[in-house]
């Protein structure tokens, strides 16, 4: 179990060396921020996870990304070069999505919620819109296909991926 929770720490190394270097999060803010990252993904590795613990750390990562922006935005670091922190936050809150819909399948508004959430990056993106965009709309097919594969009787899900392919993917 330790190990498990070690290899997802140590994942976002280069993202908190990146942090600290452009003066967005102080020392201490980053080791809390590991402090209770660590502690969610203890809670993770739990026998009985609820839903609601994956959802606790998704928030908790979301509101960290929006500090983050926030603090950004306020240093005016609008470079052209985006860097890691711009988007290693939205990858893991994806990877925490991703982990919760395996443990979780049948919950419809989980799926709902990872719908959403790709929805809001995909209006919000920074650098390469194209490239992105093109990547969060994959993304969003594939989540919709699988939460379909599902819920085939589910008619919001029905609904919500046509018009994505509709006004999105032209299809």
């Amino acid at each position: 179990m330790a190990e498990v929770v070690q290899y997802h720490l140590e994942q976002m190394v280069g993202e908190l060396e990146d942090l600290e270097r452009r003066d967005l999060f102080t020392k201490p803010e980053l080791k809390a921020i590991v402090k209770k990252r660590t502690k969610f993904e203890y809670a993770l590795r739990r026998r009985r996870v609820k839903c609601i613990d994956y959802l606790r750390y998704i928030e908790y990562e979301i509101n960290v990304d929006a500090l983050r922006r926030q603090r950004k935005q306020r240093k005016q670091q609008h470079s052209a070069k985006t860097t890691l922190s711009d988007f290693s936050i939205t990858q893991r809150i994806i990877a925490i999505f991703e982990r919760a819909v395996v443990r979780h399948p049948e919950d419809v508004q989980l799926w709902l919620q990872f719908v959403e959430f790709i929805k809001s990056r995909r209006r919000m993106s920074t650098g390469d819109a194209d490239e992105e965009d093109d990547g969060h709309s994959r993304l969003l097919s594939q989540v919709f296909a699988r939460a379909i594969s599902a819920h085939p009787y589910e008619s919001q899900l029905w609904i919500k991926a046509a018009a994505h392919e509709l006004e999105v993917n032209m299809n």
